[in-house]
């Protein structure tokens, strides 16, 4: 069932102004909020590969934003870097993480 959908029929409206959510949340101040980064990581796991569908084009600049803060800010938390790096290994992989990754991101560390 696809979040943009109502009687079968694709909510076109609401791409644009979650997209303009997303943006907001990858920008520099906001990824200093670890909060704020994972709340942007889990709605593009919910709904990352239906935008996707809807506008190619924007996904590729919000990743560009994504991807230019996990590389370039400064002062960024480690928490924040490893929900950006899964992130985009997410999209990288189909919107799926491969078993190595799943295990990787969300594994439990034994003592």
């Amino acid at each position: 069932m696809l979040l943009f959908q109502v009687n079968n029929m694709p909510m076109m409206a609401l791409v644009h102004p979650v997209y303009d959510c997303l943006f907001r949340l990858g920008q520099p101040d906001s990824l200093q909020n670890e909060e704020e980064v994972d709340c942007l990581v889990l709605q593009l796991h919910r709904i990352g590969d239906q935008l996707e569908k809807m506008n190619v084009q924007r996904m590729d600049e919000l990743f560009f934003l994504l991807r230019d803060g996990f590389l370039l800010q400064e002062g960024l938390g480690s928490l924040a870097r490893l929900l950006l790096l899964e992130v985009l290994e997410f999209r990288a992989g189909g919107w799926r993480l491969s078993d190595t990754a799943q295990k990787y991101y969300y594994s439990e560390v034994s003592d």
